[in-house]
C-alpha cells in the first residue's frame, strides 16, 4: 500500500513499505512531466494514488498532463467518461472546495453550479482567477455607452478566458436602469453590451442580450441584491457569463459561470433582445 503527502519543493512524498520516497514529477510552470522507469513498476493503486494528490494540490491541467505520459497512465488517470472515475470526483470535490474557500465565495454562488470533467474543473478554476468571480458585473455611467478605464481589468480577463478556452462562449446580459424611458430602454441596454462586444476577442463566441429595464425593476425591489443600488441609481451594468458546452447530441452538457440569478428564470416569457 501507498500513501501521499505533500513537500516543500512541489513534489510527493510517496510512502511505500515504510520508506520516504521524494517524487518530483510536476511543477505548476511547466508542460511535460516525465515518468521514471521505478515508478512506472509501481502498482496500479500506488499511481493513481499519486495522480489523485497531483490533482488535489496542483488542479486538473497538471493532473490531465499526468495522464498523458503514457499509455498505462492514460488508462488509469483519463477515461473516457470523467464522471466514472472515482478519482476524478475526489479531485473536483476537493478542488472546488479549495477555490471557494480561497476566493470567499458565498455557498449561494456554487451550490447550483455541478461540475463532472476535468474541462468543467479548469475552466472553473481560470474563472476563480479572476476579479469577475467577485463581481461579473462591468457598471456604465448613467446614460453612457462608452467603454471607460474602470471597465479595462474585466474586459481583459474575458479576453484571456476567451484565449485560453476556446470552446468557451460569452454572454452579456445588458440593462439599463429604472428611470430609462420605455421608447428606448431595450435598445439602450442592448447598446451597452455592444460596446464592449466590439473590443472583444473572437466576437462570433459573444453573445449580447438586451433586457432594457426589466430586471432591473426587479433588482431596485430587492433589499440584497448586488446590483440594487445601481438599478435606483438609473445607471445600468453589463453582466459577463461563460458558457461552455461539452458532448454531442443528447449528452451535451453546459455549465454557465457564475450560476445565472433566478431572476432570468421568473423573466423566460419575456422576449429579449438576443444579438
Amino acid at each position: 500500500p501507498a500513501t501521499c503527502s505533500n513537500s516543500p519543493s512541489n513534489g510527493v512524498i510517496l510512502r511505500i513499505k515504510g520508506h520516504n520516497l521524494l517524487i518530483d514529477l510536476w511543477r505548476v510552470n511547466t508542460s511535460t512531466i516525465k515518468m521514471t522507469d521505478y515508478l512506472l513498476q509501481l502498482h496500479d493503486d500506488a499511481l493513481i494514488n499519486i495522480g489523485e494528490y497531483a490533482g488535489k494540490i496542483y488542479g486538473p491541467e497538471t493532473y490531465t498532463r499526468l495522464g498523458q505520459t503514457c499509455k498505462r497512465m492514460k488508462r488509469l488517470l483519463l477515461p473516457d467518461d470523467d464522471a466514472s472515475s472515482q478519482t476524478i470526483q475526489n479531485i473536483i470535490r476537493s478542488r472546488k472546495a479549495y477555490c471557494t474557500a480561497q476566493r470567499s465565495m458565498s455557498l449561494e454562488t456554487t451550490q447550483d453550479l455541478t461540475i463532472k470533467s476535468l474541462k468543467e474543473l479548469a475552466l472553473f478554476e481560470a474563472w476563480c482567477d479572476t476579479p469577475l468571480c467577485d463581481d461579473n458585473r462591468i457598471p456604465f455611467p448613467f446614460a453612457s455607452v462608452d467603454i471607460d478605464e474602470s471597465m479595462h481589468d474585466k474586459i481583459h480577463y474575458i479576453m484571456k478566458i476567451m484565449q485560453r478556452y476556446r470552446s468557451v462562449t460569452v454572454q452579456l446580459d445588458s440593462h439599463c436602469g429604472t428611470i430609462a424611458p420605455n421608447s428606448v430602454a431595450t435598445s439602450f441596454s442592448r447598446s451597452r453590451g455592444e460596446s464592449i462586444k466590439d473590443v472583444l476577442y473572437d466576437q462570433t463566441r459573444v453573445e449580447v442580450i438586451g433586457w432594457g429595464k426589466r430586471i432591473a425593476n426587479k433588482v431596485a425591489r430587492s433589499d440584497n441584491h448586488a446590483f440594487g443600488e445601481l438599478a435606483r441609481e438609473g445607471r445600468g451594468w453589463v453582466e459577463v457569463y461563460f458558457v461552455f458546452s461539452d458532448g454531442g447530441g443528447d449528452t451535451t452538457r453546459t455549465i454557465i459561470l457564475p450560476p445565472r440569478h433566478e431572476f432570468y428564470d421568473r423573466d423566460r416569457s419575456a422576449t429579449a433582445d438576443r444579438r
